[in-house]
């Protein structure tokens, strides 16, 4: 069943990008070669985990998370 939510519901842009931090992980070289040569990256940014996608949308199945 779908909430038809926003998965991210930033109210800036700040917001947004931290929405998905915490729910992806704050991207690092491993995880995103380059990522730190981007302009408008900080090295400042809060460090989150990343978190399984079959906790945050646990009534998807493995092709809906992948299309995700």
């Amino acid at each position: 069943q779908m909430t038809r939510k926003a998965l991210f519901p930033g109210d800036s842009e700040i917001d947004q990008l931290f929405q998905i931090f915490r729910t992806l992980g704050t991207p690092t070289e491993v995880t995103w070669p380059g990522v730190t040569q981007l302009p408008d990256y900080k090295s400042s940014f809060p460090r989150w985990p990343r978190k399984e996608m079959k906790d945050i949308v646990p009534n998807l199945d493995r092709d809906g998370r992948d299309l995700l």
